[in-house]
């Protein structure tokens, strides 16, 4: 338990730090944070806090896919996506450093902090503590209807950079925030966790990963 409690706050830093080097790399921020980036350009709160209101629009999907054990859920992933979103504050300020100039660095930030992504989202998916409620929708829809956990949760990537380039131009009157980063973290992100998700199996072979 002591292990898995590691691996999971572990994933859930790494997460915070990658979506947030991702966003200062100035192309665009992590897709789990496109929306709340539009939303915190609209309006005066901060992205943490927006990044937590995605957290709960997911969790209503997850609990309209799998409803049962409705409390226990509730109680695991609402006070976890609060801690994440003053995380996420956290991580953005002192990160505040990472600020590429050309272009080509500014690509590899991207690729790294969606390195980072992925790292965090299969640290907190195998740990199987508790799951941020995008990961938690993916799992309720792989154990009623089955699929990969890594397309799916690709597929939940996309869905967050179509809706953050959808409010931004109703809200902004332009497209903000949202750019190739962005495109490469929501193409790229699951398939680093799918990756990530393997090498941990090997690593605790007695815990078995999701995909």
């Amino acid at each position: 338990m002591f292990i898995r409690a590691l691996i999971f706050f572990f994933g859930l830093l790494m997460l915070s730090t990658g979506i947030s080097v991702i966003t200062h790399a100035g192309l665009g921020t992590g897709t789990l944070s496109s929306v709340a980036l539009v939303l915190s350009k609209a309006l005066p709160l901060s992205m943490g806090f927006f990044v937590f209101l995605t957290n709960v629009f997911f969790f209503v999907l997850q609990t309209a896919v799998d409803p049962s054990r409705f409390l226990v859920k509730l109680v695991k992933q609402i006070p976890i996506c609060f801690v994440f979103g003053l995380f996420f504050d956290a991580a953005y300020a002192l990160t505040s450093f990472v600020a590429p100039a050309a272009y080509l660095e500014q690509l590899a930030t991207v690729f790294i902090g969606t390195v980072f992504n992925g790292m965090g989202i299969a640290g907190m998916v195998f740990a199987r503590l508790a799951f941020l409620p995008p990961e938690g929708l993916v799992i309720s829809i792989i154990r009623r209807w089955g699929g990969s956990f890594g397309n799916l949760r690709t597929g939940i990537d996309v869905f967050l950079v179509i809706a953050a380039t959808s409010l931004s131009c109703l809200l902004l009157g332009s497209i903000e925030g949202v750019r190739e980063g962005t495109l490469v973290a929501a193409v790229c992100g699951g398939q680093f966790a799918k990756v990530f998700l393997k090498v941990l199996g090997c690593l605790f072979p007695a815990h078995r990963p999701v995909d």
